[in-house]
């Protein structure tokens, strides 16, 4: 197997989130099912001379047309032309769904969102955790962007059919991008996959052990069977090894934390942050080439994706060249957001309102570079005169 193709295969398999996602690309059985990418309607989603919708309007499916399904078609991803050549932006989502047929299925909960964004140029990884609480403007029943709510609802219960396609269009619009490939995993499928690879060592605080082991034998209802049936930590604090399920319960804990005695979503989505550079640490390193390819058929039942071989192809020429740099952030960022007040009840919400324009434009510096200020004409030297 020549050294490109190794690559190529390492790279499909680095790119994944705990609770989060796996970038892999199978031709076939991976995108049987995916999302369509269509042409951008453009000043139509524009939704200012709108009437906007009400902040109560429940979450649920409904299907913008004059004959709604039961099962509504999840929506497309609208086209975006491309910021910069040498950026690739790929949105990875983990889902709460419990089995390996139902990933994408856009009745489940979008439980984590990150984009990953691969720089060719400088072998840079920037991977932005895009909170589920974040207030945003949300795609409402007339099919423009008329009301404010979480982001993760995009997912679950759009009015625009829900799903990746609706997930990476309101993220596209509320912040200027241009993501159109996306990769989804669910529970069990990320689990088993940690499972595959043998394994991470994870360097974990008691809080984190407790954790873990509470929830595989404390009373838990929601908790996967994979969960439930999962065995506990013996080890002390420090470097432990986890397998899949304890691998999971650790990219979903956001009770314990550095913040306080109950922790927050900032907590977990850095723990899921740092699984990521872990199995990608691990698969470059330890795996061979036929390992990543048993790896990458395995994974067919438990991942989707719309990745196309050009982008695997790039991504691969730069992992040749260049050894990645993992840099990591959120939206918003913490310490950046108040929750926002409803204005009709005066009822504190869960929403996590920040200043969209501002966080925009940070994203858009850290992922692109700040635009270069243009030198300052010189002012000249005034010229002498008699008596000076």
């Amino acid at each position: 197997m020549s050294k490109l193709m190794k690559v190529v295969l390492i790279v499909v398999v680095v790119l994944f989130v705990a609770c989060g996602a796996l970038a892999l690309y199978v031709v076939s059985s991976m995108r049987s099912g995916t999302v369509d990418i269509v042409e951008n309607p453009g000043d139509a989603l524009d939704a200012d001379e709108q009437t906007a919708e009400t902040e109560s309007t429940p979450e649920v499916i409904t299907v913008v047309g004059e004959d709604p399904t039961p099962s509504p078609t999840p929506m497309p991803i609208y086209e975006e032309e491309a910021i910069e050549d040498n950026i690739v932006n790929i949105l990875l989502v983990g889902t709460d769904s419990r089995s390996e047929t139902d990933a994408e299925n856009s009745e489940g909960r979008s439980d984590s969102m990150m984009l990953a964004s691969l720089n060719k140029s400088t072998g840079k990884i920037t991977l932005v955790s895009f909170m589920r609480d974040a207030r945003v403007k949300r795609i409402g029943t007339k099919g423009t962007f008329s009301f404010s709510n979480k982001l993760n609802g995009a997912y679950r219960g759009g009015y625009g059919g829900g799903g990746p396609g609706e997930l990476i269009n309101t993220i596209n619009y509320n912040f200027d991008l241009d993501i159109q490939e996306y990769v989804c995993i669910g529970f069990d499928g990320f689990a088993t996959l940690i499972d595959q690879i043998g394994g991470l060592d994870v360097d974990l605080d008691q809080a984190e052990i407790n954790f873990i082991n509470d929830r595989i034998t404390g009373d838990h209802e929601l908790e996967p069977d994979i969960v439930k049936n999962a065995d506990t930590i013996s080890a002390e604090p420090g470097i432990v090894h986890l397998n899949g399920a304890q691998a999971l319960i650790y990219a979903r804990n956001r009770h314990t934390g550095l913040g306080d005695s109950t922790g927050n979503d900032f907590d977990r989505v850095g723990r899921q942050q740092k699984i990521i550079e872990l199995v990608y640490e691990k698969i470059k390193n330890e795996m061979s080439a036929a390992s990543v390819y048993a790896l990458i058929t395995f994974a067919c039942d438990y991942v989707s994706t719309n990745m196309s071989i050009d982008t695997m192809t790039s991504v691969a020429k730069t992992l040749l060249a260049t050894d990645f740099e993992f840099v990591t952030t959120s939206v918003p960022e913490e310490g950046s957001y108040s929750y926002y007040v409803d204005e009709t009840t005066g009822v504190k919400t869960d929403q996590m309102q920040f200043n969209i324009t501002k966080a925009a434009t940070a994203l858009h510096e850290l992922l692109y570079g700040a635009e270069e200020t243009p030198e300052p004409t010189p002012t000249p030297t005034p010229t002498p005169t008699a008596g000076d």
